[in-house]
């Protein structure tokens, strides 16, 4: 039974999403901005040809979004971005009812950059020829009747995923998508594998010491995963700081574990999905706010074996051996670490391929839109990470 302590909590919780998602009506004039300059670069769009290019001309199906919670956001609109971007990518052209509820935060960077690929739908100029969008995504508890089929959009981290509730992939850092990364992922997977272990980011102890916002799964924080992996290969580390050093560790194989701090030494963002293909193991210690670190997905997806801890908040769950490697603590992570240590390289290539898979049939923007078009299909769950954890069937 939850205590008067967490109830008072979560009172003062959804209060405090509830003037968020209604200070638009003091906002108006700021609403009404963004609004105006979202339909202005759409005009711009239009008036270059963007919206009849080629690209534009292959989509397979059209979608329109209708929403109004900006609880629908996610960390600084990277939900946002990655929904978009799923679609975008898997062959949807993307309209939005503008609703200036959800628009009071398009201003904020990963949710205006979404925006600028997105047309404006105004209901009041419906052509004689207009044809009902194949998809509808909305949080207004009822059918659109613009499109052939409404699925309802859900913010929720209150309840476990029920039947027919597709949970939305944890996705990229939306840098990652927008240079577009992804074209790359073959080339990706086929570089030849330097490194042994690899990690990179930040790792301090003020901001990683414990997981702030998500207490249901209770994993060693980023710092002592770090420092004990540290620890573990203390005569072999190979720590990089500078492009000199970055230079040299990619001369040659190294069979120990490559790290670099990112509050010491960080390489353009371009360069990063081709640092995590140089390795076999990336060690996808957790994040800040919550356990999942996008890091985990970008390995995956490149074909390079995640360790962690967290492989039940993936839906389905990860598996140990087939497409991961877990632990359980600190204990669990040595043990962990001397496995990965003496793995052969047939066993890695046969996990590598697990991962690889998982991502395609699990994250990938087709799968996605495959799983979100399945007619069982009946709520899309924005947050599925942060929900109540459900066991496993055997």
């Amino acid at each position: 039974m939850p205590s008067p302590f967490a109830n008072l909590r979560a009172a003062g919780l959804a209060v405090e999403r509830t003037l968020k998602q209604h200070r638009w009506l003091w906002r108006y004039a700021h609403c009404k901005r963004v609004l105006d300059q979202w339909t202005k670069q759409d005009q711009r769009r239009e008036s270059a040809g963007e919206l009849n290019s080629p690209s534009a001309n292959l989509a397979s199906a059209r979608c329109l979004l209708d929403l109004r919670r900006i609880a629908n956001d996610g960390e600084q609109g990277r939900r946002f971005h990655a929904l978009v971007t799923l679609l975008s990518r898997s062959g949807y052209q993307l309209s939005m009812v503008p609703r200036l509820q959800f628009l009071q935060t398009g201003h904020r960077a990963f949710k205006a950059t979404a925006l600028s690929t997105i047309q404006p739908f105004f209901e009041d100029e419906i052509s004689p020829t207009f044809r009902p969008f194949e998809l509808c995504l909305s949080d207004r508890g009822r059918p659109s009747p613009f499109a052939l089929r409404t699925i309802p959009v859900m913010a929720s981290t209150r309840r476990p995923l029920g039947a027919g509730d597709l949970a939305m992939p944890y996705s990229f850092f939306p840098a990652v998508w927008d240079h577009r990364e992804d074209d790359r992922f073959d080339e990706y997977r086929q570089r030849t594998r330097l490194w042994r272990l690899f990690f990179g980011g930040h790792c301090s102890q003020a901001s990683y010491s414990r997981i702030r916002k998500y207490t249901r799964l209770k994993p060693v924080n980023r710092f002592h995963v770090v420092a004990e992996t540290n620890r573990f290969f203390a005569d072999s580390t190979l720590m990089i700081t500078s492009d000199e050093q970055l230079d040299a560790a990619q001369q040659g194989r190294h069979e120990s574990f490559v790290m670099i701090d990112n509050a010491k030494y960080r390489t353009v963002p371009e360069a990063w999905l081709g640092l995590l293909a140089q390795s076999d193991f990336f060690l996808a210690a957790p994040g800040c706010d919550y356990p999942l670190s996008h890091n985990a997905i970008e390995a995956i997806a490149v074909g390079t074996i995640p360790v962690l801890e967290y492989e039940s908040l993936f839906s389905p769950a990860l598996r140990d051996g087939a497409n991961c490697i877990t632990y359980r603590g600190i204990t669990g992570l040595r043990a962990a670490l001397a496995r990965i240590e003496s793995m052969d390289q047939v066993e890695i290539q046969r996990i590598r391929e697990g991962a690889i898979q998982y991502y395609e049939s699990h994250l990938s923007p087709s799968a996605f839109r495959q799983q979100l078009e399945n007619a069982q299909t009946e709520r899309l769950h924005l947050f599925p990470y942060l929900t109540p954890a459900v066991k496993q069937s055997a």
